[in-house]
């Protein structure tokens, strides 16, 4: 029996920046910012044809990253990887064009992949019967329900008769009658000999339909063999992280912490006994100019800057801007003092918006109490990353601060004690954007976060997720999500500006974006609050 698929010593490596700067500084200096993240390290395994392996491991052991390897969404940082074939990957919303109908999504993946007109219109009959999502087909893929989404998507990937099949928890989702129907279709794909590799946390359905297991835990294979071999010691191992306490899952978090950096050590160590083969002198020298080589550039850097400051002054003190401004017409002139005058009220209103941000406070403990007086009883209970607007504050005879706020219809006050101030603020727009790209959830918070503001019952419902309410409006939402680890998040939206053991707030201009996590340290759901 031939390999479908090999891996080989392949690693995947992200960079994990504290902010925009860093990437900019990692790009045009030498030395280099931000620190490696491991979503894989030395995998090596190889599928043969008509296996049915099952990928299980927790949240951010790396399945996803695996899948998107193997159908190669995303190239290998080192290692090599050979695929036999084509490689599809069937996940919810993947490759979906959410503004195009399910019809136009059909042809626009078919042509992708290489199909002619012609073609698309032979498979297209096929496709839609086995979606069997009615009139939807016509309808903007936007509208669609998570359940609707998988049902297209894995259509379209069955039907274009791919040799290798990756399915990524797109089975989670919908009714028991299509994954029945899902399953038949991959057991013909099994009868003819594809690979065909399942990502689910539902183990039931890994044993029912697979024969193999491949078990990743930190970004590493712990385990690869048949379901009798691999999954009753999973199925141990998630039975002894439930009866684990608090303190114990801590301690194996930052073992799965220190699991993702163990290969950056070793490269280090490499890089460190590769310097001690070099003979001292060279080794001095190679230093030495590699030093001059980084100072240079810099110098470089710095000359270009200064080049284009002294061009702008040159042009100042000459009159060259001034003479071309001269030359401008009157509606020009016009157009720019309405600009001036915008910009004037835009930037009036910034100034009230964050001195409207400013009179917000945090809760930054697990849980405090709100009082009817500063000595009085407690008649109220807020959690860590509530967010609180200060009316009025005062001190005791303990010159300790008290602040007079309103929650949930209650007012009365809380220890200043308990609070913080979150000055700075990200753009709600692009951590919206980012966390979609990131984590690619149903909804998509550009879908979701309209909703906000909304009476009740004119908002849209979505899988996954429940509203809230202030008043009979749509004040924020909570979706439910898994997949993504601390570290990830922290790499594509930068450190939160709040954070607990279990709790990471992102502050936003309009919104606050909490995730929570779960008890194996992964992220289990998002808040997104309008404040």
């Amino acid at each position: 029996m031939s390999h479908s698929v090999i891996f080989k010593n392949v690693t995947k490596k992200y960079k994990m920046y504290k902010n925009n700067a860093q990437k900019l500084l990692d790009v045009v200096i030498p030395d280099g910012y931000g620190e490696d993240f491991y979503a894989l390290q030395n995998i090596s395994f190889t599928a043969d044809e008509g296996d049915v392996i099952g990928i299980i491991g927790v949240n951010g052991a790396g399945k996803s990253t695996l899948s998107n390897l193997i159908t190669g969404i995303i190239p290998p940082t080192s290692g090599s990887i050979e695929v036999k074939g084509q490689a599809s990957l069937i996940a919810i919303n993947s490759g979906l064009n959410n503004n195009l109908s399910g019809r136009e999504n059909i042809e626009l993946k078919c042509l992708m992949l290489g199909f002619n007109k012609k073609q698309i219109r032979e498979l297209m009959p096929e496709i839609i019967e086995f979606a069997d999502i009615g009139k939807f087909i016509d309808q903007p893929v936007k509208n669609y329900s998570s359940g609707m989404k998988s049902r297209l998507g894995f259509a379209i990937s069955v039907n274009v008769d791919p040799d290798v099949l990756v399915i990524d928890e797109a089975l989670s989702v919908g009714d028991q009658t299509f994954t029945d129907k899902c399953l038949d279709k991959m057991n013909e794909f099994k009868e003819k000999g594809k690979t065909i590799f399942f990502i689910s946390h539902s183990i039931g359905q890994v044993k029912k339909f697979c024969q193999k297991a491949l078990w990743l835990e930190a970004g590493e294979v712990k385990a690869y063999g048949t379901i009798e071999e691999i999954v009753p010691e999973y199925e141990k191992f998630l039975k002894e992280f439930k009866k684990m306490s608090k303190e114990e899952q801590k301690n194996f978090k930052q073992m799965v912490l220190e699991k993702r950096s163990r290969l950056r050590e070793q490269e280090q160590r490499a890089a460190n006994d590769e310097d001690e083969l070099i003979p001292q002198g060279l080794l001095r020298e190679s230093k030495k100019k590699h030093k001059v080589a980084r100072y240079f550039i810099r110098l470089l850097y710095v000359i270009i800057f200064l080049i284009l400051i002294g061009g702008v002054i040159y042009a100042t003190k000459s009159g060259l801007l001034s003479k071309q401004q001269n030359h401008k017409s009157s509606a020009v002139h016009h157009t720019v003092e309405h600009a001036k005058s915008k910009n004037t009220v835009t930037t009036e209103k910034t100034k009230k918006q964050k001195k409207k941000a400013s009179t917000f406070r945090y809760v930054d403990v697990p849980k405090a109490n709100i009082r009817k007086s500063p000595d009085g009883a407690a008649i109220a209970t807020v959690n860590f990353g509530q967010a609180l607007q200060i009316k009025t504050s005062k001190k005791n005879t303990d010159g300790v601060t008290w602040y007079r706020v309103s929650f949930e219809g209650y007012e009365g006050w809380i220890s200043s004690k308990v609070l913080t101030n979150i000055k700075d603020e990200k753009n709600d727009e692009q951590i919206a954007k980012q966390i979609d790209q990131l984590i690619g959830f149903t909804p998509s918070l550009k879908e979701a976060i309209p909703m906000i503001g909304k009476k009740k019952g004119a908002e849209q419902s979505f899988a996954y997720t429940t509203y809230k309410y202030k008043k009979g409006v749509v004040t924020g939402f909570t979706i439910k999500v898994t997949g993504s680890s601390p570290s990830e998040v922290a790499a594509q939206l930068g450190e939160p500006q709040l954070k607990s053991d279990d709790t990471l707030l992102y502050h936003g201009s309009k919104y606050d974006f909490i995730f929570v996590l779960s008890t194996n340290g992964t992220i289990d759901t998002l808040t997104v609050l309008k404040r």
